[in-house]
């Protein structure tokens, strides 16, 4: 019985002596970029005291704001809501309070677009995300470049070491943007400093400065990779 005892506590050393004897180079490729968005998010709120015995003051703001986008050809689907609150007040009145996002494909009119919603009553507006058309195939292409960047790492070290590498057991990846506040990938804020906003009622812009000057933040991708090689 003590015997069989023994060899039961032996047995799972044995395996994992067994498990560590593999042959293997593991190597990290990294590939970054840094690219200019070129779609913005811009968030925005507005609260008013609406009448119900007559036209909602929003409503005319959002259709000002609509007309206004049409206008510098941006699809009115890229404005939309995204809170909604309403309460209850005495008599014919209610608050209202909405906040917005509108996507701009055109960050060369960012200027223009954040005056125009100043001016039709809007407030609070930061630009809530930054973003690429063609992020995927940013990233495919990160991934490409970071796994080359192993498998040189890994013939390099093979060739110094006198060995050669084999196929690859093992492939790890990650993605994301670096420094990124919004995943972070969805949802920073990146403020605007050509813009304040002095609370509900009260609103106030600095000049506006010649289109295209506000600085965007550059994205700064990157791709990490973690590949395991077996050694011949």
């Amino acid at each position: 019985m003590k015997k069989l005892l023994l060899l039961l506590t032996l047995s799972p050393l044995i395996s994992f002596g067994q498990l560590t004897n593999e042959k293997t180079i593991t190597v990290v490729g990294i590939s970054e970029i840094e690219v200019d968005p070129d779609l913005i998010t811009l968030s925005m709120t507005v609260r008013e005291t609406e009448n119900t015995k007559k036209e909602s003051d929003i409503v005319n703001l959002e259709n000002n704001i609509i007309q206004f986008l049409a206008s510098i050809g941006i699809d009115k689907s890229n404005f939309t809501i995204n809170r909604y609150v309403v309460r209850e007040q005495l008599g014919n009145k209610f608050k209202q309070d909405k906040a917005y996002n509108l996507i701009i494909t055109k960050p060369s009119l960012l200027d223009t677009i954040v005056t125009k919603c100043i001016e039709v009553g809007m407030d609070n507006l930061y630009v809530s995300k930054l973003d690429h058309t063609q992020i995927e195939i940013l990233r495919n292409d990160l991934l490409i470049k970071a796994l080359t960047s192993a498998k040189i790492k890994a013939e390099t070290i093979a060739k110094e070491m006198g060995i050669t590498i084999g196929k690859v057991s093992m492939v790890n990846e990650s993605y994301k943007i670096v420094g990124d506040r919004q995943n972070d990938y969805n949802n920073a804020f990146f403020s605007l400093e050509e813009v304040y906003v002095t609370g509900y009622g009260g609103r106030g812009v600095t000049p506006v400065r010649s289109p295209g000057t506000i600085n965007l933040e550059k994205l700064h991708l990157s791709k990490t990779v973690i590949v395991k090689y077996e050694i011949n």
